[in-house]
């Protein structure tokens, strides 16, 4: 269940900024590719793992045998594997959810399905830019696994098999972004369109246990030790104010807040993680924190939120009591 067959994708200059698929799966190939005999290893690779791998492996088949559904996966697997790399044009899947959607009510209730099932199929060109950037194949399929673990966070919000985290899981297919311990990191532009606009490390949380300071800490040097070696590239014709390239961090995300601080004080591991970030600003984001903190989307009874750990107590709180949540943008300079 890989393009193996496919021709090697294109490497565009050097060192590469891109990597692009050199030829177009056809439904034929797709429909080949997703009853292979090495569907289920790919799905472990994959991440998809329990619940998720037992109910998804049943639907290969019928998937196949649709054709509009097949000529959709087709296309969709086709964008994810024509660009990979830097400023290259965006896979907007969550554009095309109405009609994925509407096709999966064919196989299953529910959302995603058909997404999954393209990015299955489209792994070829974001590993090839992994290799381009010396990303091994271990952390490049840790990458890719976060496809299993954004389908367990869609069973935990849902209670069934899908993905709604599209446009998130889209940048891993995208090749600019890592996993680099406890922490994941992205490749993106700061400041465009003014004399300051340049690259820079953007920081992500993934819902992998505490936020131990010395597990931040190490993900952060080998960040740093990653970037600075295999995109030493980007350093050049930076503004001459800012930072070398890999040093400069953000985080975009509902856990830039000072209340956190405020509340569970810098001692805990959350209070510290925030407390590294100076925070350029705040937006309101209610629905970011009820999602990430409890696993609700809208509509929710804020009121009802349990309220089981201080962190929960936080946010809980202030949703029910009218102050809400705002997500910060924080910056950080090692």
């Amino acid at each position: 269940m890989t393009d193996r067959r496919a021709a090697r994708p294109d490497h565009l200059g050097d060192p590469p900024t891109s990597v692009r698929a050199a030829d177009e799966l056809g439904p034929d190939d797709v429909a080949a590719l997703l009853i292979a005999p090495s569907a289920p290893d790919l799905l472990d690779q994959l991440g998809i793992t329990g619940r998720d791998r037992e109910e998804l492996l049943p639907l290969l088949p019928r998937a196949v045998a649709d054709e509009e559904i097949l000529t959709e996966i087709t296309r969709t697997a086709n964008l994810l594997r024509a660009r990979a790399g830097l400023d290259v044009p965006e896979v907007r899947l969550e554009e095309l959810a109405s009609t994925h959607d509407r096709l999966q009510e064919r196989l299953a209730p529910g959302e995603g399905l058909i997404a999954i099932l393209a990015l299955a199929v489209g792994t070829s060109t974001v590993r090839t830019w992994h290799e381009a950037r010396g990303l091994g194949a271990e952390l490049s399929w840790e990458v890719l696994a976060d496809l299993g673990q954004q389908m367990r966070v869609h069973r935990r919000a849902s209670g069934r098999l899908g993905l709604h985290q599209r446009g998130w899981t889209a940048l891993n297919w995208a090749g600019r972004l890592v996993h680099l311990g406890r922490l994941q990191f992205d490749l993106h532009r700061v400041d465009p369109g003014t004399e300051l606009e340049r690259w820079a490390v953007g920081t992500h949380i993934p819902a992998r246990g505490p936020l131990a300071p010395d597990e931040v800490e190490a993900s952060f040097e080998r960040a740093t030790a990653y970037f600075t070696t295999h995109y030493a590239d980007l350093d050049e014709q930076r503004p001459p104010s800012a930072p070398r390239f890999g040093t400069e961090f953000f985080c975009d995300s509902w856990l830039i807040n000072r209340a956190l601080v405020e509340e569970l004080g810098v001692s805990s591991n959350i209070g510290a993680f925030v407390d590294r970030w100076e925070v350029l600003s705040t937006s309101p984001n209610p629905d970011g924190a009820a999602f990430f903190v409890f696993d609700e989307r809208p509509p929710y009874d804020a009121a009802a939120l349990p309220r089981t750990t201080r962190l929960e107590k936080v946010v809980a709180e202030r949703l029910a009591d009218g102050r809400g949540w705002d997500s910060g943008i924080g910056r950080l300079v090692r």
